[in-house]
């Protein structure tokens, strides 16, 4: 069965709740890492519902550092996507308009890397689970024999992991005299943060 492209909300039944705001109106401020369904039911939305609350540009542009099919896919229907949730008393479905993007690290890493250097982007949020940080868990510090790691030490320019992308754009913004992004770690291991930290 093909499923159209969410492209336009008019086609949509009455049934599914549509963003309360213009996001065409409102900039992104966010950058995540690690684009996934996890991210798209937990940050996505909570973005999202903080939006239709207060405005203000905190859209998502959304990288997927391997991946390219989601955010062809996320691309061709403008970031905007459904969200349903199945409850034993009730079903519901959502359009959530909050990311503003989607960007396949490993076919366009300068993309991603202008983006994280923008002045507009404050957060970074990731989302890549324990291997995606390639840290090795008895030190707390990068895997040097790691494939990816040793790349990106090399060839700082156009970097390939989680770790890299945040050092080189940090690296273009402060030459650039622009303060540094946050950057929220929110993955489903407790110690992911600090180990990211230790990592950068």
């Amino acid at each position: 069965m093909s499923v159209p492209l969410l492209d336009s909300l008019d086609a949509l039944p009455v049934s599914v709740e549509r963003p309360t705001y213009d996001p065409s109106k409102h900039g992104a401020g966010i950058v995540h890492l690690g684009l996934g369904a996890f991210h798209r039911s937990h940050q996505a939305f909570y973005t999202d519902a903080a939006m239709r609350a207060a405005g203000g540009d905190w859209r998502i542009v959304a990288a997927s550092l391997r991946d390219t099919l989601i955010p062809e896919q996320l691309n061709a229907q403008n970031g905007l996507y459904t969200l349903m949730v199945n409850h034993p008393q009730h079903r519901s479905s959502q359009v959530i308009a909050s990311i503003q993007q989607g960007i396949a690290a490993s076919l366009h890493p300068e993309w991603l890397l202008n983006t994280l250097s923008s002045a507009n982007i404050r957060i970074v949020s990731v989302t890549v689970t324990e291997k995606g940080y390639s840290i090795n868990r008895a030190t707390g510090l990068i895997d040097r024999d790691c494939p990816i790691i040793a790349h990106d030490l090399i060839h700082a320019q156009s970097p390939r992991g989680v770790i890299g992308f945040i050092v080189r754009a940090l690296q273009r913004r402060y030459t650039a005299g622009l303060p540094p992004f946050t950057i929220l770690c929110c993955d489903n291991l407790p110690d992911n943060g600090a180990y990211l930290k230790r990592g950068v």
